[in-house]
């Protein structure tokens, strides 16, 4: 591991006093990681977009990242609580991450026949598979 890193200036900022050293790094991970799946993606405007797992690091961020580029983002926590935390974040549309099925039918129903452009995904076995179903013909995965 490197002990420094050279870089522009004008792409530094300080380090709020409140978060360490380790999670100020991994903020760089995971915005490179939400930038790079949405250019890939090329997704922009009106287009809806599942996000897995979005009250983790990557959710949030892809959240955020999706609020910039209006896209309409439907998202799959686990806990109540992480629903109450997407709902404050401004993520409108919420499913259960627990059971795929159930995830599948909520989404298909919130989605009200329109299909999903793409999924940023973080969740396997069945929920691939649903992911999949919700999709459409040209989407992204």
């Amino acid at each position: 591991l490197a002990s420094h890193v050279c870089c522009d200036a004008r792409l530094q900022v300080r380090k709020p006093s409140a978060v360490s050293f380790e999670a100020a790094t991994t903020l760089i991970s995971t915005w490179c990681t939400v930038h790079v799946a949405f250019v890939r993606s090329r997704l922009v405007g009106s287009r809806r977009l599942l996000v897995h797992a979005t009250a983790g690091g990557v959710g949030l961020t892809a959240s955020e990242y999706a609020a910039w580029l209006r896209l309409r983002l439907f998202g799959t926590a686990g806990a109540p609580r992480k629903h109450h935390l997407l709902r404050c974040c401004g993520v409108r549309s919420t499913a259960s991450s627990r059971q795929a099925a159930s995830c599948g039918h909520s989404l298909a129903s919130q989605l009200g026949g329109r299909r999903l452009d793409g999924v940023l995904n973080s969740l396997s076995a069945d929920f691939i598979s649903t992911s999949f179903a919700l999709l459409a013909p040209a989407g992204r995965f």
